[in-house]
């Protein structure tokens, strides 16, 4: 399997290249599924398509390619093309635009067709070197070097459209998937990108510097935002929920060690100051987290909710990575908890792991031993912070406590040779009052697969909903499995064995809805389409039917959505009666969500 199923990336993330040989199965009674393309159509008040027109997404996420056909509008114009060989077929390379409008067909106007690659395998058919209009693009082809130019690198401007040598669809009105004779060509245009927060805080805008912007280094980005607003309605076979709808990025930055992510405050800021209808996180963490919704950022999303701002959140990928365990224990009695940590992960060198204990008495003081891999313990650790050595091993320890009342054990564990924290490891707890516990844990690889992982009997799903998706206000969103059954991961319709579930340390139902997760299909970088899984793939099917909603009636508040999707969300056989702490309120129905504020 191929490790970008599991690296976390600190993404709340699943981002699915795999071969066809690992054997996924597809239910033979149902067809391939393509989640974002409504089963209806719906009008706006004015008799316009829901499209997401007017509406601004702010993303919290890994950045996005800017230079992808599908985050351009279709503003550039309508044009002809000329069948310059008379042979009543496209012919790329021969054939042109007439972009200039007289009737001729000039030699900076000759069109080659953008083959856009198909990562999806047999989901969405395509035919190699052939020009399909529901997959492919076009594009003016100036210098005549039948390869797409585009960017600073080959000479071009913020000025530019398309930032390269200029994209065109096809309106395939006849919808044989052919470039006829009489058809038109639309041109691209503008980004769909109004601004970018880059990881150092540098801002890159639309129509200043955009051009400019920093790429999306893993892709995760841009598959979330394919899902949202990517191509265009009635022509791709692939596109988002709302395609006119436009896109806010900030580019999360991460440390090595916990807390993994720090600016998330300045994220949210920035966010807000482009004044953003929704904002959607696409990050989770669990280490040296309190997750009760107490902190900065997720107090700063509860007040961009009551501002009218509705804020989503995948519910994290955390359930079946045995990396969290739950244990109520009795005052004066010693619990032995075991974890191990391998010499290398995800390829690298595993040179540090980390755990939090979080309970919720703070005038229960909890002692800690802790029991490194050469057998050697420390003494009773109770309160304070400390840096301190352990044979072989560096240890820091510190006790915090929320402003809700949450007490955070945590530590770090590190060898003084930088060398790796490779072996078995025992935490030993005695508590002055009887308590519930929740133990997390995680290592540099920050992978959501448990590389560092807790053996024994108290591991647990429950209560694996992720910051910041543990903020109050925030419509957090669990993943189901759609398409194709992957072995491990869930049955087709059910949900995904790695979606948080149970409740959040505050008490707060920790999932308020589920969508689909697992093998959806969305826009990838360098000029692909892929499958993409995992709760940051569930949560951006939140955000598109919010945003067609939010083109209908702007005056909805969080609130009301949050309602809204809860009454019109979907129940079966896999939900069972909801809500529950595994689904929330139920499937994701955007029509029922849509035609509820319609008819209301």
């Amino acid at each position: 399997m191929d490790k970008k199923m599991y690296l976390k990336a600190l993404f709340v993330m699943l981002l699915v290249v795999l071969p066809l040989s690992l054997g996924f199965t597809q239910n033979k009674s149902e067809k391939i599924w393509i989640t974002t393309i409504l089963k209806e159509k719906f009008l706006d008040k004015e008799g316009n398509p829901l499209t997401g027109k007017g509406v601004v997404v702010g993303d919290v996420d890994s950045g996005i390619d800017i230079f992808h056909p599908m985050f351009f509008f279709a503003d550039g114009g309508e044009f002809n093309w000329i069948d310059v060989d008379k042979d009543g077929k496209f012919s790329p390379g021969i054939d042109a635009v007439d972009f200039n409008k007289n009737g001729k067909a000039g030699v900076d106007e000759i069109l080659q067709f953008l083959e856009i690659k198909n990562n999806t395998y047999t989901l969405i058919s395509t035919k190699k070197n052939m020009y399909e209009p529901d997959m492919d693009f076009l594009y003016m082809d100036v210098n005549g070097n039948e390869i797409r130019d585009y960017g600073e690198k080959n000479g071009f401007t913020e000025r530019d459209a398309t930032y390269g040598e200029q994209l065109f669809i096809s309106l395939d009105k006849n919808k044989n998937n052919k470039l006829d004779v009489n058809e038109k060509l639309v041109a691209l245009k503008t980004s769909k990108v109004k601004a970018i927060r880059e990881k150092n805080g540098n801002i890159r805008r639309r129509g200043l510097d955009l051009i400019k912007a920093e790429p999306d280094s893993i892709g995760h980005g841009t598959g979330v935002c394919g899902i949202i607003c990517g191509g265009h309605c009635g022509v791709q076979k692939l596109h988002g929920f709302a395609p006119d709808a436009e896109i806010v990025m900030a580019n999360i930055k991460y440390d090595y060690t916990p807390r993994f992510v720090r600016n998330f405050p300045d994220m949210l800021k920035f966010l807000r100051n482009e004044n953003i209808n929704i904002l959607l996180f696409e990050d989770g963490e669990w280490m040296w987290e309190f997750m009760d919704g107490s902190t900065e950022e997720e107090q700063l999303s509860d007040e961009m909710a009551r501002d009218g701002i509705t804020v989503v959140g995948g519910a994290g990928n955390l359930a079946d990575g045995n990396m969290h365990i739950k244990d109520n224990i009795k005052a004066g009695q010693e619990y032995t908890y075991v974890f191990t940590s391998p010499k290398e992960a995800e390829g690298k060198k595993n040179d540090g792991s980390f755990v939090s204990f979080l309970w919720t008495q703070p005038d229960n003081f909890i002692t800690f031993k802790v029991t490194d891999p050469d057998g050697k313990t420390t003494k009773e650790l109770k309160s304070g912070s400390k840096f301190f050595n352990n044979g072989n091993y560096n240890i820091f320890y510190q006790r915090e406590v929320s402003p809700r009342g949450t007490v955070m054990f945590k530590f770090g564990f590190s060898e003084v040779d930088s060398g790796a924290v490779d072996g078995k490891w025992k935490i030993t707890v005695k508590p002055e009052k009887d308590v519930t516990i929740d133990g997390f844990i995680v290592d540099v690889t920050q992978s959501w697969s448990g590389s560092t992982r807790w053996i024994g009997n108290k591991i647990t799903s429950e209560g694996t909903v992720t910051f910041p998706s543990t903020s109050d206000s925030i419509i957090a969103v669990g993943a189901y499995t759609v398409n194709y059954e992957w072995p491990g991961f869930g049955a087709l319709n059910d949900l995904c064995s790695y979606s948080g579930v149970g409740y959040n340390i505050s008490g707060k139902m920790g999932t308020d809805i589920c969508a689909p997760g697992h093998t959806t299909f969305t826009s990838a970088t360098n000029f692909e389409y892929s499958i993409f899984s995992g709760t940051s793939a569930a949560a951006p099917h939140v955000v598109g039917t919010v945003a067609l909603m939010l083109q209908y009636d702007p005056t909805l508040t969080h609130g009301q959505i949050r309602r809204i999707l809860w009454q019109t969300a979907s129940t079966d056989s896999f939900t069972g009666t909801v809500p529950n702490t595994n689904w929330g309120y139920g499937k994701l129905n955007p029509e029922a969500a849509l035609k509820y504020i319609i008819k209301k």
